[in-house]
């Protein structure tokens, strides 16, 4: 009587197919850790509360809503524990949305240096979010500041880092941020209109992220997607914020008219040298709030800084981003595959084609 052979098992296969379910997105496996994690709970203000915009934190609303302090550190040591608290809030009333956050610090060691619109921060302690109003993990509202109250605002696009180098950066929203020092750090108050934003007045679920900078320790800390291959500009990895509900829109139209004029007197000359003048008007209305129909009379090209000065020695053209803001209205949809390049819509051409210059006018 022979006794059966035992066959060899291996068990690399089975461990790649458990690699491969919890990759899935929708598997139970890939959403086990996120279902854990607690939303952020926005707190509705009664009609006779108001919040005076001056970073202090100090109406009696702001202790009513729940607080999050549950960051974790990106850099330098990916999963530590931050090295100071910082604690947010979230409030609102019909018009608004309001948000405050306590950046727990020595005041002696903030650093702010930027006071200009839409500077990069790399040189000062920051605080920045992003609203995924569709959460659709792609697309949303960038926003940051600094102990100085500075404003940077851009769309974010394709769930990437593109919309600094595709003009996303020339969006500027109207909103408003204070910021305040304190004995234990500084904090702020940032408001911002519901017409500024996009969003689908039926949900009560909007998808949001917080990313705070000690500049002096070159720390990163973040409420969700803290790990270095995620990211605050990646809204999939982004947390929840609910409790949103009976939010205006307004009537859902934007104008934004601009006109140029000159005028030039010259000692020499009695008779003062004056230049045409000329006005533009572009006209924003959202049908719905995913379609938004724009129309622009007279564009006003000048509205924005000059390209960079480049000297091109080679047989290929250029690329420089677009950032005129009517343009950009809607461009993102386009930014499906930034790696390969395709570009379905590019709005500018200037320079040589087939040999002949293209007349700017």
């Amino acid at each position: 009587m022979t006794a059966p052979l035992l066959k060899s098992f291996s068990p690399f296969p089975l461990l790649l197919l458990g690699c491969v379910l919890a990759a899935l997105p929708g598997s139970a496996f890939g959403q086990a850790a996120d279902d854990s994690l607690s939303a952020l709970q926005a707190h509705r203000l009664a009609d006779d509360e108001r919040i005076d915009l001056d970073g202090r934190i100090a109406e009696e609303a702001w202790s009513q809503a729940l607080p999050i302090d549950d960051f974790t550190q990106q850099e330098p040591v990916e999963g530590a524990r931050p090295s100071r608290r910082t604690e947010i809030r979230i409030v609102y009333d019909e018009d608004r949305l309001y948000i405050g956050a306590i950046l727990y610090d020595d005041p002696e060691g903030v650093i702010a240096y930027q006071k200009r619109r839409d500077a990069l921060l790399y040189t000062d302690d920051r605080f920045m979010w992003i609203l995924d109003t569709f959460q659709d993990g792609r697309t949303g509202y960038f926003f940051e500041t600094n102990p100085n109250g500075m404003r940077g605002d851009a769309l974010l696009v394709g769930g990437s880092t593109s919309f600094f180098r595709s003009g996303g950066r020339a969006w500027n929203g109207i909103w408003d941020v204070r910021t305040a020092r304190r004995p234990d750090g500084w904090s702020l108050e940032a408001s911002i209109p519901f017409r500024t934003l996009n969003f689908d007045p039926g949900s009560d679920e909007w998808g949001i992220n917080f990313q705070r900078t000690i500049r002096r320790d070159n720390e990163e800390i973040l409420w969700r997607g803290w790990r270095r291959n995620e990211g605050l500009l990646r809204p999939i990895f982004a947390g929840k914020l609910t409790g949103l509900e009976g939010m205006s829109q307004g009537v859902g139209l934007e104008a934004v008219p601009s006109a140029i004029g000159s005028w030039r007197n010259t000692p020499a000359n009695d008779d003062p040298v004056t230049y045409p003048g000329d006005v533009s008007l572009d006209l924003n209305y959202s049908v719905t709030p995913s379609l938004r129909a724009s129309l622009s009379f007279n564009t006003d090209f000048a509205e924005v800084e000059s390209d960079q000065r480049r000297v091109n020695l080679t047989r290929f053209p250029l690329r420089f981003p677009e950032q005129r803001g009517f343009f950009l209205e809607g461009a993102g949809i386009f930014s499906f595959a930034p790696r390969s390049n395709p570009t379905p819509f590019f709005s500018r051409n200037i320079g040589l084609v087939d040999g002949k210059p293209v007349p700017i006018d």
